[in-house]
C-alpha cells in the first residue's frame, strides 16, 4: 500500500524555494546593466555631425591635393612668364638703342636681356620637371617650349654688336624666336631621370 511522505515532499519543498538562483551568463547580465542605462549627452549630437564617410574624407583629401598642384604648377608658369617679360622688355630697349646708335646703351640692355633669359630657361626647366613629376608625360617638353619660346642670347661686346649691324648691311638682325630641341647630355639632368625611370614606368 502506498503512502504519501508529506513530511519529506514539505523539505524537498523549502529547500528547492531556499536555494541561490543559478546566476545568468554574462552578456544577460550586461544587457540587466544597460537596459535602463540613460545615453543622452550634450555633446552626442555634436560628435555625430563630426562624424565623415571615410571615402568623402578620400575624396576631399584628392581634390586639396589637386588645387595644391594646380596653384604650384600655375606659379611656377608665372614665374616663366614674369622672367619672359624681363627679357622681351630688355630686347626692346636694346633695339631702340640700335637705332638711336646708342651702342653702349644698348650693350647694357642686352646685358639684362641676357640675364633675364637665364631666369627664364631655369624657370622653364623647373616647369618642366614639375610637370613631369605629377604626371603630364606625353610631349611635356613640346608643350612647354611652344608655350613659353625663349629667343637667343643678344652680343655683350662692341665688336660682336659691330660685326652683327655689318653684317646686316647696317641694320640689326632680328632674332626669331625658335623653340629649342633638347640637348645630348652623356650623363643627363633630373628631367631625363624622370623621362627614362620615373614612377609612370
Amino acid at each position: 500500500m502506498f503512502r504519501f511522505d508529506h513530511r519529506r515532499q514539505a523539505t524537498s519543498f523549502f529547500s528547492a524555494s531556499s536555494s541561490p538562483p543559478k546566476p545568468g551568463s554574462t552578456w544577460e547580465r550586461g544587457a540587466k546593466l544597460v537596459k535602463d542605462a540613460d545615453v543622452t549627452n550634450p555633446y552626442l549630437e555634436r560628435v555625430r555631425s563630426e562624424v565623415v564617410d571615410p571615402a568623402l574624407q578620400i575624396k576631399t583629401i584628392e581634390d586639396e591635393l589637386c588645387a595644391a598642384i594646380g596653384k604650384a604648377l600655375g606659379r611656377q608658369g608665372e614665374k616663366v612668364q614674369f622672367a619672359i617679360r624681363e627679357m622681351t622688355e630688355a630686347h626692346a630697349r636694346y633695339r631702340e638703342r640700335i637705332h638711336a646708335k646708342d651702342y653702349e646703351e644698348a650693350l647694357k640692355s642686352a646685358h639684362h636681356h641676357n640675364e633675364a633669359r637665364k631666369r627664364s630657361i631655369k624657370a622653364r626647366w623647373e616647369l618642366l620637371v614639375h610637370r613631369q613629376a605629377v604626371g603630364f608625360t606625353v610631349d611635356n617638353y613640346t608643350v612647354v617650349h611652344t608655350t613659353f619660346p625663349i629667343g637667343g642670347a643678344l652680343p655683350l661686346t662692341m665688336e660682336e654688336l659691330r660685326a652683327n649691324i655689318s653684317k646686316n648691311f647696317g641694320e640689326l638682325k632680328n632674332d626669331d624666336t625658335v623653340v629649342e630641341k633638347p640637348p645630348n647630355k652623356a650623363w643627363g639632368d633630373q628631367l631625363s631621370w624622370w623621362q627614362r625611370v620615373g614612377r609612370w614606368k
